[in-house]
């Protein structure tokens, strides 16, 4: 029968190095919760912006297109004033 040797473990000392790399972890951990915590607020306030340069835009491209509709229709207007028939003249 082989013999091994005996190994000492030290319980206490094993111990103390498990709560330390537990505390490491946990300190690794909220660093990267504050890192994407902070990652996460400067995406919403880059979406807050685009939104509002987004809402800018829409609101310039309507006032043009209620501009273009007014123009055609004055000239739609003028177009039909001009077709319609001077009781005056004859009809041939």
């Amino acid at each position: 029968m082989l013999h091994r040797p005996l190994r000492r473990i030290d319980v206490a000392r094993s111990w103390q190095l498990a709560r330390e790399e537990f505390a490491r972890l946990v300190a690794e951990r909220n660093a990267m919760l504050r890192r994407h915590v902070d990652e996460l607020d400067a995406v919403r306030h880059e979406l807050h912006d685009l939104r509002s340069i987004f809402a800018d835009v829409v609101a310039t491209l309507r006032q043009q297109a209620e501009f273009d509709v007014a123009t055609l229709r004055r000239k739609l207007e003028i177009a039909l004033a001009r077709l319609e028939r001077n009781p005056t003249r004859p009809l041939q």
